[in-house]
């Protein structure tokens, strides 16, 4: 668990934007310039600060006025920072199209509503950028790792382009001979080879550095490796994991570094939230484009927003932005998970899903808005703490016993400009309301963990 302080979660969702659309939608091209936007400004010493992982499949060039579509997703998101892999020449047109700042670097760009102070690169696969927020200087790095040696591919029985001395298929996207690969030490070391790990720990030796200096860091991207934290025994017969438990390196050394995934931080159950982000579905392309692994389940989440734990930073809220459907066995389907999938109106230019968190930077300090859980503590009924991220309200008289369980005695407390989202360990009584997927429920009777949407279930949709 971090010591960044977790307050209550803000909405994130579409923003008034009316002015800068009409802006866009004038400007004769997607490199015209509009005035410099103006950093957001702190309100009691507090500076909000949304950070956007955007994967824009070849710079957004696979979509009409790709650019143009790429802005309106920064706009309707909010986003104050913004990575871009597979960057192309998206950031300078993005930039130009909102009057923020950005930097071109590694296949990264960097697109800033607050001002860039300084660039520089880390290995050759990190774009660097020194961003005043407010007076709070905060390092943003943002990366694309290296695609082939994509192993977690290897044990759903297809190549993942891994070179070297290894069996027959291991260097190709096709299925594998041999089938499935279940030799995790195998695996890991085909994805060690990749490079990803390496230059993961170049990062953590060079946020050591900025925090030793007072620096806040944030790190975004597309690491082309999944989460140590998604590949458990929880998880071990999920999504073509054959069984498999998987400590990956890349984001296992970035937590070892003290850094914290804020989207696993604020939804600690990777079963529960799996927080896909590859492949993600797009309608304006045959599953043929968006799958290189047809006839197994693919999804991983690959896409990560990475902050260091600080006094002077909270973690909100992280989700998922894109479409709400995603491809599984080269067929599209709908998520059926507990994520909460942000859906932008601009069209979707990417085979991947983004990662949207959401942090308040502090001149002060963040204080935590309850209590961390004490497991030799006493909590009755009401009573509300916080745990791996989120806000939990004892449903009866509890000690020693951990938030997570369905059914235990601590409810998961999520509530966003005063509406109740649904999550599986809350009670519901008859008449409650809820959002989930961004479709308002009534409760009909007494309800816990039993999802909206069901058509037999204790739900009834709104509107």
């Amino acid at each position: 668990m971090s010591s960044a302080p977790v307050r209550p979660r803000r909405l994130l969702a579409a923003v008034a934007v009316g002015a800068t659309l009409a802006a866009l939608a004038v400007a004769p091209s997607a490199t015209a310039a509009v005035p410099t936007a103006e950093p957001k400004p702190e309100v009691d010493g507090v500076s909000e600060l949304n950070v956007l992982t955007f994967n824009v499949w070849h710079g957004g060039t696979q979509i009409d006025d790709g650019a143009r579509e790429i802005a309106d997703v920064l706009l309707e998101t909010d986003a104050d920072v913004t990575f871009l892999p597979e960057q192309g020449d998206s950031p300078r047109q993005v930039a130009a199209l909102l009057g923020y700042d950005h930097v071109i670097a590694t296949d990264t760009g960097i697109v800033s509503r607050y001002p860039i102070l300084e660039t520089s690169t880390v290995d050759r696969w990190w774009t660097k950028a020194v961003l005043d927020v407010n007076g709070t200087e905060v390092v943003a790095y943002g990366g694309h790792l290296e695609y082939r040696w994509y192993a977690t591919y290897l044990p759903r029985g297809y190549g993942g382009a891994v070179q070297g001395d290894w069996p027959d298929g291991w260097d190709t996207w096709d299925k594998l001979p041999g089938g499935p690969v279940t030799d995790v030490d195998a695996i890991l070391e085909a994805n060690r080879q990749s490079g990803r790990p390496a230059t993961a720990a170049a990062l953590v030796e060079d946020i050591a550095a900025e925090r030793a200096a007072g620096r806040i860091a944030v790190v975004g991207g597309d690491f082309n490796e999944p989460s140590v934290q998604d590949w458990t025994e929880e998880t071990a017969d999920l999504q073509d994991h054959n069984g498999l438990v998987i400590p990956w390196q890349s984001t296992q050394i970035l937590l070892d570094g003290g850094l914290v995934d804020a989207f696993r931080e604020v939804h600690p159950d990777p079963v529960a939230n799996p927080g896909v982000t590859w492949p993600s579905d797009n309608p304006l392309f045959p599953t043929t484009d968006l799958t290189w692994a047809p006839e197994v389940d693919e999804r991983d989440r690959i896409d990560y927003v990475f902050v260091t734990p600080d006094e002077r930073v909270s973690i909100d809220d992280a989700a998922v932005v894109g479409p709400q459907s995603t491809i599984v066995r080269n067929e599209r389907v709908d998520d059926d998970s507990a994520d909460e999938i942000l859906t932008p109106d601009a069209v979707w230019p990417s085979d991947h899903k983004a990662v949207l968190a959401s942090f308040s930077v502090c001149d002060d300090g963040c204080a935590p808005a309850v209590p961390a859980w004490d497991a030799s503590a006493v909590y009755t009924a009401g009573d509300e703490i916080s745990y791996e991220g989120s806000t939990w309200r004892a449903a009866w008289w509890t000690r020693g016993q951990e938030p997570g369980a369905a059914y235990g005695p601590w409810q998961q407390i999520v509530e966003r400009d005063g509406v109740a989202r649904w999550t599986p360990s809350r009670i519901f009584e008859a008449g409650s309301v809820a959002v989930h997927d961004g479709q308002a429920y009534e409760a009909k009777w007494w309800t816990r963990n039993e999802k909206p949407g069901t058509p037999w279930g204790p739900w009834k949709a709104q509107g």
